[in-house]
């Protein structure tokens, strides 16, 4: 009688465990990109440029011991992204290099592997990036083949000219997100975020307002957490950030870290650099996308500013 029990409490624990599974999707695609030509009234390419990225994330519902013992532990993914990115100066008409410009051509592409964990009110997400700076990266030649291909700009001699030197990347990642305050369809909260490594040192800190009708920022398209909202969860609203990033080096400007002979790099950066967005960010039956359009002070000199939009279009299952 006692096996007969235990045996039918095991059945309804499983059914009852498959149920709440099917509440949630398991994985999901992403495939973003960020360009300043997705803004109409930019006339040329300069600094961040581009970038192109695509991802896959996985759902799993078996913590680690230090994840199952924290109170306010609620789920976690896991995501594999690979991406490539490419900085440039303004040049001249028909693509020639500027003299006057200071900053060299760079291309990062590198695939990051991270775990993002969603708390009762927060979120963590750490992880490590692994690439090539330089010609390797293939930046340069997707960069000219897009305007061969699709627009009226010329090819840029720089590539060849002044790029960086081909070296390896490797940086650890880390992002801490915090809800402060929510009444009816407003929200606001904070992130926090570090990277330590040869290509970029730096800390950060924002300040973000959320208008309309969202999830718990840990659940949230807004920082690609939807994996983890459940399937019914709908999202639309308006995402503005404000912050600040404190650097200490940028290797796609200063080049190696460790032993720097390249004649096109800077030595000196701006230590405080300040950004902001605007975007809007859509969750339903799967299907998410966010669009933001991005303002940064530049990387060499403050007055300048740096624009670029970004678009990402994820798709769970």
């Amino acid at each position: 009688m006692n096996y007969t029990l235990t045996t039918i409490g095991l059945v309804i624990s499983f059914l009852s465990l498959q149920a709440q599974n099917e509440d949630y999707y398991k994985s999901e695609i992403t495939l973003g990109h960020d360009n300043d030509f997705l803004i109409a009234y930019t006339g040329t390419d300069r600094y961040y440029t581009y970038g192109l990225n695509g991802s896959f994330k996985w759902r799993s519902d078996q913590g680690s011991f230090f994840l199952k013992n924290n109170p306010n532990y609620k789920s976690h993914y896991t995501q594999i992204k690979a991406n490539i990115e490419a900085y440039t100066p303004e040049y001249l008409s028909e693509g020639r290099v500027d003299p006057n410009e200071e900053r060299p051509y760079a291309g990062w592409s590198y695939v990051n592997l991270s775990q993002n964990t969603a708390f009762t009110k927060s979120f963590t997400r750490f992880g490590v990036d692994i690439g090539i700076l330089g010609p390797d990266s293939k930046a340069g030649e997707i960069q000219n083949w897009f305007h061969r291909q699709f627009t009226s700009d010329p090819e840029l001699d720089g590539w060849d000219e002044r790029q960086l030197d081909n070296q390896f990347g490797f940086n650890i990642r880390g992002l801490y997100g915090q809800d402060l305050w929510t009444s009816g369809l407003f929200n606001i909260y904070t992130t926090a975020d570090v990277s330590i490594g040869n290509i970029y040192n730096h800390g950060r800190a924002n300040m973000h307002f959320r208008f309309g009708n969202f999830a718990p920022i840990q659940y949230s398209v807004a920082h690609q957490n939807q994996l983890l909202a459940p399937k019914s969860q709908k999202e639309f609203f308006v995402d503005i950030g404000l912050g600040a990033k404190l650097a200490a080096f940028n290797a796609t400007v200063q080049g190696d870290l460790f032993d720097n002979d390249d004649p096109f790099t800077v030595d000196e950066i701006n230590s405080l650099i300040f950004n902001g967005y605007f975007g809007l960010c859509f969750m339903s039956k799967g299907f998410s996308t966010t669009l933001k359009y991005n303002l940064t002070t530049g990387t060499l000199d403050s007055s300048e500013v740096n624009r670029y939009a970004s678009l990402i279009l994820a798709q769970r299952f």
